[in-house]
């Protein structure tokens, strides 16, 4: 592979990464405009919409060379210092950065409530114990109960959320995944 094709298969990882971290695909025009003012109010640095158009093919097949200071607002926008550093991350398919949104529960304050959801219709309302602890205080359509309690450290959109010593109507902790096929989706519900 030349180095031509190195970059571009870095910019497609780089384009991938983002739609993951934002949940979604960007096709649209208006998903460009999304794009470019969610990057302005994270970054506090404008990309372009026509500089995105350009990078995702928008306008035709082929992509064009991205300048490397855009290229680096993208790679922090992703969670990593600069384009040169995302360039260095392993590419293969066993192991991979979390990029996506999200949610280290020992930053959490305690008392703080998490909003849950996963195909095909479920939802849970969980409330933070502290140490990364939480009680399930609503659920529709799981076979988990009100007043069930779990450990969880790490909440990743779009992947499965996996449960640590969950007390499930008083039996003994055992580990449990939701969300297996098309991930969770959360939201930090403000008092």
């Amino acid at each position: 592979m030349n180095e031509e094709e190195k970059e571009l298969e870095k910019s497609v990882a780089l384009r991938l990464s983002i739609e993951r971290m934002v949940g979604k695909k960007i096709r649209s025009a208006q998903d460009f405009v999304w794009l470019s003012d969610e990057i302005e109010r994270k970054q506090r640095q404008r990309v372009g919409v026509n500089t995105l158009k350009r990078m995702w093919g928008y306008y035709s097949d082929e992509q064009t060379a991205t300048r490397t200071g855009t290229l680096d607002v993208l790679a922090n926008f992703v969670g990593f210092k600069d384009w040169q550093t995302f360039c260095k991350q392993d590419m293969g398919e066993n192991s991979n950065f979390v990029v996506s949104r999200h949610l280290e529960t020992k930053r959490l304050k305690e008392g703080l409530h998490i909003h849950i959801s996963w195909q095909p219709d479920r939802d849970c309302t969980v409330r933070h114990l502290g140490d990364s602890q939480f009680v399930i205080e609503e659920i529709v359509n799981s076979k988990l109960s009100v007043g069930d309690t779990f450990e969880c450290v790490l909440f990743i959109e779009g992947e499965p959320l996996y449960l640590n010593n969950l007390v499930h109507e008083g039996n003994p902790p055992i580990a449990y995944q939701i969300g297996s096929k098309s991930g969770v989706r959360f939201e930090v519900i403000e008092d």
